[in-house]
C-alpha cells in the first residue's frame, strides 16, 4: 500500500507517481477491474446491436459495429433508412443509441428533421440526447426552415446540456434574428459560455 512516506518532497512528475502506483497490488487489481469490466460492457453493447448491424449489411453496408459509421469520411446514403428506423427502437443501450444518432448527423439525414426532433422530445439517456442533438443541429444547418422549431428546442431547459450543440447552428444561418437570439443565451448559465465564445468570433 502507498503511503505518504513514499513520496518525496517537492513532489512526484507523472511518470514517477505511475511507476509508484504500478508497485501497488491494489492500484493493480482495481485497473484490471475496471479494465474487465469495460470490456463486459463493450461485449454487452456489442451484442445488442446486432439487428442493426444485420439491417445494415442487408442494405450493403458492411459494418461491425454502428460506430463504424461515426467514424469514417465515406458517405453511406444506402443506410440513412435503416438508421433513421433502429433510433426510433426504444430497445438499445444508451451507448448504441448514441452511435446511431451520431451516425445521422450528416447533411442528407436532414431530411429526417421532423422523426429526429420527435426522438430528441422523448425521454433518452445522456449520450443518446447528445448524438440526437448533433444529428439535429447538422439537419437545421441544412435546413434553415427549421430555426423556429430549434428556438424552441433551445428555450425547453428541460433538454438540459444537450441544447449546446443548436447555438452554433442557430448562429450560422439565422442571419440577424440567428445573432440576437445567440445574444439572448449569453446569461444562460448552461449555453452562456457557448453563445459568448460564438459571438466573440
Amino acid at each position: 500500500m502507498i503511503s505518504e512516506d513514499d513520496f518525496p518532497e517537492g513532489g512526484l512528475t507523472a511518470k514517477q507517481l505511475m511507476d509508484l502506483l504500478e508497485q501497488d497490488p491494489a492500484f493493480r487489481a482495481g485497473r484490471a477491474s475496471g479494465e474487465a469490466e469495460l470490456e463486459q460492457r463493450v461485449r454487452r453493447w456489442r451484442e445488442a446491436e446486432q439487428p442493426l448491424v444485420e439491417d445494415l449489411r442487408r442494405e450493403g453496408v458492411c459494418v461491425d459495429s454502428v460506430w463504424d459509421l461515426v467514424n469514417t469520411s465515406e458517405p453511406y446514403p444506402e443506410a440513412l433508412a435503416v438508421l433513421m428506423a433502429h433510433l426510433e427502437r426504444d430497445v438499445y443501450p444508451d451507448r448504441v443509441r448514441e452511435g446511431i444518432a451520431r451516425a445521422l448527423a450528416v447533411i442528407p439525414a436532414s431530411v429526417y428533421w421532423d422523426r429526429l426532433r420527435a426522438v430528441y422530445q422523448k425521454p433518452l439517456g445522456r449520450g443518446a440526447k447528445e448524438g440526437v442533438a448533433v444529428a439535429l443541429a447538422v439537419a437545421v444547418a441544412a435546413a434553415a426552415e427549421h430555426m423556429d422549431a430549434v428556438e424552441a428546442l433551445v428555450r425547453d431547459e428541460g433538454n438540459g446540456a444537450s441544447r449546446v450543440h443548436f447555438v452554433g447552428a442557430i448562429l450560422r444561418i439565422g442571419g440577424m434574428r440567428g445573432r440576437s437570439f445567440v445574444e439572448s443565451l449569453r446569461s444562460d448559465p448552461v449555453l452562456g459560455r457557448e453563445a459568448s465564445a460564438l459571438l466573440s468570433k
